[in-house]
């Protein structure tokens, strides 16, 4: 791997090398006027960017979380909608206690109101398994002490948290577990878990040690917290993922084909054997995973578990999402330009992807809405070193908005990689780490604000597929399937639905909406509430709603925009212009603003090798990446002229930069012109962040 790895960078290189014979200077440093800038991971005292004030804490004071007509509501009655991150616990779930206070009111800073521990099942110091053991199935006694205090952190200030509770995360079995070929089993046991008896036997003892595991400073297990929001079973397991049952032990293999024929024999129909064997049989691969769910379902209701389960979170296949969907809710992870080894990257630009790519962030969300289940992303993200992430961030919150999606975890803080929360630098570490990205968390409060605010309506209408079951079993081509459904997330809401034939003699189709005429072809679409635009022939989102308006994306495609009084205008190529209304009113009356210009992003010395010829649509060729770069985190000079209409009984405007922590630095200089303030925004300012306040 190493070898091909660097004769692929060799080549690159060289390809580098090419472009000195052209007139054109390729390799003429851009970043020599961008200015460093990263996003703190501990608490900023005195910020100005304080948005603890849309958590109600402590967390859990509306008494646990339940699901009604298709959403989440805590026991009061009280909606609940999440923003919130994943914290990886390779480590980082195990803070110090000054840290964790740190990082609990951090969070809540940031205006995250729930965060997803991960990977808990590693080997202590990574996770809560006691190494001391000969078999995994001890909790570390100082794992858990440090898990407690930050989940006594994290409530006390008003953030919930999600659990996998199986431990079939990333578990590693060992001798004393009693399993045949354990060396050989995946961590995590991804598809063995379904059908094993000893491993399934494990799980529940994993569940009911952590869950009924008291925290000494919350007072209460688990299972009786109702700080704890959400849990699920397992992490991106699923009997219809081929990369996981392709590589079953040859003991386990043997198992499922020996429960495979004797499922054959049973049946009291007539089935002949499906061709291609037991990895083939849709109708067997389903009942082995929806019964294995149900059954843990129902023992973690029996041991006490009180709020949401659900499964896993990978179901791109209709017969994993139905199985799901019998949970509480529904989960769906979905990255773009996800590159962990930080080799090569196809950096494609997602707000210029076709409405109809459906393997676009918001199209893959969409597919996993059923019915009256909420449904939730524990895992999704825009990954450096992609150049154009920023826009991203603010595209999937209003998306999110306008489906009336129910809780969305960006991936990851922190952790994985060996990060702790010591001596972290000021520079990108990896793609899937974002403590300190001014392209990713930079912009995180505005859109959690925009999300939990609800600045965002939902959609008007509801297009909805039907699916009779027995169809299912014959679909072959889920990517055909996919594409039916593509686009209509950005025009308004999707579901899907499930159904038996009851007359068995008329035998119904699949049903999809038709909807293909309402997302049209010249690239611009608008959803049926007016409020967003997507153009992604010219790589341009628009948003107008009475609290939030943003212009982002490639705007120098168009000359400016103007809603309720301002107007934004840059010859800056990409960026993202965003304000918002910081005190509840409209952003025309509001009397304290924040302005968000961000675009680029960047270490000092990262070098993406050239792609002038490679097109936004192209999916096979990538991008290669020759240098990661080191600290400081530079952002790019973003030049553009704010305007914005003076209002009645408006003696003036006063427009300050804030610094990395939301501390002011200085004042902006403002012209008034025909009762039109004006000001510049540049890298002069050294921010990404401006305070407006109408005096």
């Amino acid at each position: 791997m190493y070898i091909r790895t660097l004769f692929k960078k060799i080549i690159a290189y060289a390809f580098l090398a090419t472009f000195a014979f052209f007139p054109v200077q390729v390799l003429v440093d851009e970043t020599e006027k961008w200015f460093p800038f990263y996003i703190p991971w501990n608490y900023c005292e005195g910020s100005q960017l304080d948005f603890s004030f849309l958590l109600d804490a402590p967390a859990g004071n509306h008494g646990f979380l339940t699901t009604k007509d298709g959403h989440f509501y805590f026991e009061d009655g009280t909606r609940a909608r999440f923003w919130g991150l994943n914290i990886h616990s390779s480590r980082a779930c195990f803070p110090t206690r000054a840290q964790a206070e740190d990082i609990a009111r951090r969070l809540a800073q940031l205006g995250c109101n729930i965060v997803r521990m991960h990977f808990l099942d590693l080997e202590a110091p990574r996770g809560v398994v006691d190494g001391e053991y000969s078999d995994s199935q001890h909790l570390s006694a100082s794992q858990m002490d440090k898990l407690d205090y930050f989940i006594y952190q994290l409530k006390q200030n008003g953030i919930y948290t999600c659990f996998d509770v199986l431990g079939l995360g990333a578990r590693n079995f060992k001798p004393g577990d009693g399993l045949p070929e354990a060396d050989d089993i995946r961590n995590g046991a991804g598809g063995v878990s379904f059908f094993n008896k000893r491993i399934i036997e494990l799980s529940k003892k994993f569940a009911l040690d952590f869950l009924t595991h008291v925290n000494p400073y919350t007072k209460n297990a688990y299972l009786d917290e109702p700080a704890i929001a959400l849990v699920e079973m397992t992490n991106e397991n699923s009997l219809f993922l081929k990369h996981l049952y392709d590589k079953f032990p040859p003991y386990y293999n043997k198992e499922i084909q020996d429960m495979w024929e004797g499922w054959l024999a049973d049946r009291t129909r007539d089935l002949k054997p499906v061709k291609g064997g037991w990895k083939e049989d849709k109708e067997f691969l389903f009942e082995l995973q929806d019964t294995y769910q149900r059954e843990m379902y129902n023992c973690l209701r029996f041991i006490g578990v009180k709020i949401p389960i659900g499964a896993s979170n990978l179901p791109y296949d209709s017969l994993a999402l139905l199985a799901d969907s019998r949970m509480d809710f529904v989960d769906m992870h979905i990255y773009w330009d996800l590159c962990d080894t930080l080799d090569k990257i196809h950096n494609r630009a997602l707000i210029k992807q076709d409405h109809l790519n459906p393997m676009t962030i918001v199209n893959t969300i969409a597919i996993a809405k059923v019915g009256k289940k909420p449904l939730i992303s524990t895992e999704w993200g825009s990954n450096w070193p992609n150049e154009w992430r920023a826009v991203d961030i603010l595209t999937t919150a209003a998306y999110a908005g306008l489906n009336d999606w129910d809780a969305l975890f960006l991936y990851s803080y922190n952790g994985g990689w060996g990060l702790t929360w010591e001596n972290l630098e000021k520079k990108l570490y990896f793609g899937t780490v974002i403590f300190n990205d001014p392209a990713k968390m930079g912009l995180f409060s505005l859109a959690s604000l925009m999300f939990l605010r609800k600045d965002v309506d939902k959609a008007s209408s509801v297009h909805t597929a039907a699916y009779p079951i027995e169809k299912l079993f014959e679909m072959h081509d889920s990517w055909q399937d996919r594409s039916k459904l593509a686009g209509i997330a950005y025009l308004s809401r999707i579901e899907k639905e499930f159904h038996t034939n009851e007359n068995k003699k008329i035998e119904r189709e699949i049903s999809y909406p038709e909807v293909r005429d309402l997302i049209g072809g010249d690239g611009r679409l608008i959803s049926d509430t007016g409020e967003i635009i997507r153009d992604f022939k010219k790589g341009i989102f628009i948003l107008k709603t009475p609290r939030t308006f943003s212009f982002s994306g490639f705007i120098s495609e168009e000359k400016d925009q103007e809603f309720k009084g301002i107007r934004f205008s840059s010859g800056t190529d990409f960026s993202t212009f965003t304000i918002t209304s910081l005190d509840s009113q409209d952003i025309d009356a509001s009397r304290h603003l924040l302005l968000v210009v961000v675009g680029r992003v960047q270490n000092r010395g990262q070098k993406l090798a050239p792609h002038i010829t490679k097109k936004d649509e192209d999916l096979h060729r990538d991008v290669y990446v020759l240098k990661t770069g080191q600290a400081p985190i530079l952002v790019e000079d973003i030049k553009g002229t704010v305007c914005i209409k003076k209002v009645i009984r408006q003696k003036g405007l006063r427009v300050f930069s804030l610094d990395e922590k939301g501390r002011r630095k200085k004042e902006i200089p403002i012209s008034l012109i025909d009762s039109e303030y004006s000001f510049g925004v540049s890298g002069e300012h050294q921010t990404i962040y401006y305070e407006v306040l109408r005096i």
